[in-house]
Formats: C-alpha cells, structure tokens, sequence
C-alpha cells in the first residue's frame, strides 16, 4: 500500500483514525439498550408501556444480535468493513430518532428492533476492524473497546434520566443519535480505502473468498471453543441480571436495596475486566489458564448461592461476575487466532450468532424452572453445570491453533480421502 492511502493520509493518520473509529462506535454501541429501563415510568405517560411490552422490548437485544451475525459477514464482503461501519452508524443514528419520535408503542417498538440489528452489526464488525487497523496491538485495542462498550451501558442510567427530566423523554432517547452520528464521520473518511485496497491486491469483492457456513466454521476446534466461551459468558450475565435480586432476596434474606447493590457490583466488575483480560487473552499460555479462572470461579459462586447463601453473599456475587470475563477474551481471540480481517469478521458473526442464542434463552429456561418448581436452587444448579462445560474449551485454546489453518487441514483431509 502506498504511504498515502486516502484523501491525503498517510498509513499511520489511516490507522490512528480507524482505531478513533473503533472506539467511538462502541461507545455508541450500547446506549440504545440501557436507555429505556431509567425513564420507563415518563415513557409510559405517553405510550401504553406495561410490564409485558418491557419485557417484550427486553428479549429483542440478544436475538437481534445472533439475527445479525448471520447476514453482517456477507454485507462486509460486499461493501467493505468501513461500508458496514458507516451503515450501522447512520442506521442506529435513525433508530434512535425515531424512538424519541414514535407517536405509540408500535412505532418504539419497530425502531428498537432496527436499532437493535444495528448494533448487532457493529458487534460482529469491531473484532474485523480491530485486525485490519490494528493487527499488532489487537489486546490493547480491544481492552479499550470493550471499555467503552462498557461505559456505554452506564451512560443513559446518569444522562439519559438528566436529560429526561430537564427535556422530556423524547429528548432522552433520540440524543443519542448525535453519539452514532459523531461515529459514521472516521468512517466515511476511511472509506475510500475499501475500494483502493481491493485495486491493490487485485481482488475484486467478488474474488473475496466466500463467507464460510455455519457448517464449515465448526470444523475448526478453536471457532468452537471460542464460541462456547463466548455463549456461556453470555448465558451467565444475561441469567444473572434477570435473577440475582431475587435469589439474594429469597435465598440470603437481603434487602431490594442490597440486592440491588450486588447487581451494580456485578455490573461493576465487566470494567476491570474489560480493561484487563483482552491483555491477557493474546499472551501465550494465559487464555487457557483464564477459561480455568472462569469455569471455577462461575461455578463456586453458584453453589454459594445454593448452599451457603447467607454466609458471604457478595462473595458469590463476585465469583460469578468473574465467570463472565470470557466475554472480552473472547473478543481478543476472534483476532488473535485469525490470519484477516475478513476471517475474523465471519468468526465473529458466528460467535455472535450462536452465542446470544444461548444468552437469549439462558433467562427464559432459568424462569420457567423456578416457575414450576417455586426454588431458584434448580436454576443456579443448571447454571453452575452449564458453566463447567467450558473447561474443555481451555484444552483446545491451549493448543493456540490459527482458524484458517485449521480449516485448510480439514479440506486437506477431506480432499485425501
């Protein structure tokens, strides 16, 4: 590539921009999913918003994300990783507005969805984006996104209900528009370099190597592995968010006021290990001994809370909150353990598919057995067992295998045979 590589910048501008980008989009990420539950009650002045239509609202999230997992890879190779990048900013842009402008609960509803899908997009992109401007500092890059991700969770809790009561609720989601519009700008700067990198390497999109099948991708150990990890960190957090006010209440006798301060403590905990664990993750030796970490740490909180709820509940609380750092390592991995961007960016769809599939259904299975049988020992039991099956996975990352050679051996084979 040419040190001049678009609009005048030179490779260096080109990379520290796209690494602005980067964080800017997943700063932008995760307001829309926060914003609703702190200004529900002025919501519901205006729109006809029970119980059941905020449930509703809270199951379209994570089945959005595995929905976009499995078009995002194909849209990538079509029109280019920065093409995607200032689509899911526009379109969450949008989103956002025509939340603060739905006149009934229909059109909130339609805009949460396509927001929703534009955030999972941008969820399958960053790990791509990461490997193609930052290849060689793919911990550090992605410590720092999963931060904001995580910063951008809290936000709407202070600001949104800051500006809800100043403005009105309208004014509170459609805001954020302006954050998803400040990051499609690195973007549409950068993207002139979809077109000349193609020229550059002599490969029209249309000579790009076709997006594998979901078939294909669990021929390879590690995209296993990976996933697992991913799905059950997943399984965890979105579970514990649902259940552990309840079971603290129930089980350890605490108060709605403690059991709320644990759930901000769990929440707490995804920052240091945010920052941390990507880090980690690329180092020889360390993504193995962390999946151990994990399992152990997920499963004694677990049957803490079953067994010896009133002894140390924040210690249990603790323990399962760090049975979810493989949710950022396994971020670092989908880079780590590819060769390409364009590799990484179908891993990650994958990942996302499979694995908010999981997290998705984690509260719902977790209700329904309370629900029959009226304890919540069987729900933290099944989830301490479902946690454990990730120690395999930390066999198979031990063996710091690439995805692309991996399915090469595996065509190889098959082709021999």
């Amino acid at each position: 590539m040419s040190p001049e590589v678009s609009g005048g910048l030179d490779r260096r501008s080109a990379t520290w921009l796209g690494v602005a980008g980067i964080l800017i989009l997943a700063l932008s990420g995760r307001t829309g999913v926060a914003a609703l539950s702190p200004i529900a009650g002025e919501i519901e002045l205006d729109l006809p918003l029970n119980g059941v239509w905020l449930g509703l609202l809270g199951t379209i999230p994570p089945l959005a994300y595995a929905l976009a997992g499995l078009y995002t890879p194909r849209l990538a190779r079509r029109f280019g990783l920065e093409g995607v990048a200032v689509a899911v900013a526009v379109v969450t842009a949008l989103a956002h507005l025509a939340r603060g402008l739905a006149p009934v609960y229909l059109g909130l509803f339609l805009a949460t969805i396509a927001l929703m899908l534009g955030v999972g997009s941008l969820n399958v992109i960053l790990p791509g984006l990461v490997k193609l401007y930052a290849p060689q500092a793919i911990g550090r890059v992605t410590a720092l996104y999963s931060t904001a991700m995580a910063i951008s969770t809290a936000l709407p809790a202070g600001v949104g209900l800051w500006l809800a009561d100043g403005f009105g609720w309208r004014v509170s989601l459609g805001s954020w528009a302006v954050l998803s519009a400040v990051a499609s700008i690195p973007w549409l700067i950068l993207l002139p370099l979809t077109r000349r990198r193609a020229r550059e390497t002599r490969a029209s999109l249309d000579a790009l190597p076709a997006v594998p099948s979901l078939g294909a991708l669990t021929r390879s150990p590690t995209v296993r592995a990976i996933t697992l990890i991913f799905a059950a960190s997943g399984l965890s957090a979105y579970s514990i968010f649902a259940l552990l006010p309840p079971v603290l209440i129930d089980q350890a006798g605490a108060t709605p006021v403690e059991a709320a301060l644990a759930l901000t403590l769990f929440s707490i905990m995804g920052l240091p290990m945010s920052l941390t664990i990507p880090l980690l993750a690329v180092r020889p030796r360390w993504p193995s001994r962390l999946v151990i970490v994990a399992a152990v740490s997920s499963v004694s909180g677990y049957v803490g809370l079953v067994f010896l709820p009133t002894l140390a509940p924040l210690v249990w609380t603790v323990l399962a909150a760090l049975g979810t750092l493989t949710f950022s390592m396994s971020l670092a991995l989908i880079g780590a353990r590819t060769r390409t961007p364009h590799m990484a960016t179908n891993v990650s769809g994958f990942v996302n598919t499979v694995g908010y599939l999981f997290a998705g259904i984690g509260p719902i299975v977790t209700g329904v057995l309370f629900q029959l049988t009226g304890r919540w020992e069987p729900s933290l039991l099944l989830l301490a067992t479902l946690t454990a099956l990730v120690l395999p996975a930390a066999w198979v990352l031990a063996r710091e295998q690439i995805v692309e050679d991996e399915l090469d051996q595996v065509h190889s084979s098959a082709t021999d045979q």
